[in-house]
């Protein structure tokens, strides 16, 4: 045994070890190249905070409080093809917990509110009509209300995965 540890030794030892090195590009690789070829793209962050002129919340806040008056998914997207933008990134779910669908893993979403409209599925159907590409943002972070806060403090979470 000893001598089995003492090769291993000797081996690391003389054996050179070098770390991966890493050049610079001097060209773009393949997903650059798509990215530069798709353009410019819109990226939309709307939710809960659009209805509480703040740029952060903590996901306490009622859904009822989603109240959106004028909602037109369909604009958004033809201004933004107007503009001449390529894609739609929309956020489906941001650190607050809010669901832009109706979600079955939790009441706060706009199922839940005064406005139940799906926006994945309203956008969606308007990048479709005006044949935009749609990329979806989704953060699984949450607080507030979201099933996985206590998974966020430290605790053990064994609930279904965040929605």
């Amino acid at each position: 045994m000893k001598t089995a540890i003492f090769l291993i030794a000797l081996f690391c030892l003389v054996v050179p070890v070098r770390a991966q090195e890493i050049h610079p590009g001097t060209r773009p690789d393949k997903t650059q190249r798509e990215l530069l070829k798709r353009g410019y793209g819109m990226f939309i962050h709307y939710g809960m905070n659009t209805f509480l002129d703040k740029d952060w919340s903590e996901g306490v806040e009622p859904a009822s409080t989603y109240h959106p008056t004028q909602l037109d998914c369909d604009q958004w997207v033809r201004i933004a093809r107007e503009a001449g933008f390529r894609y739609v990134v929309l956020v489906t779910k941001h650190h607050d917990g809010f669901c832009l669908w109706d979600s079955k893993y939790t009441d706060y979403d706009v199922a839940s509110s005064p406005v139940p409209t799906d926006i994945i599925a309203a956008v969606a159907k308007a990048c479709k009509k005006y044949g935009l590409q749609l990329g979806l943002y989704y953060s699984p972070a949450g607080t507030g209300s979201c099933p996985c806060r206590r998974a966020l403090a430290g605790d053990t979470y064994t609930g279904p995965a965040p929605p």
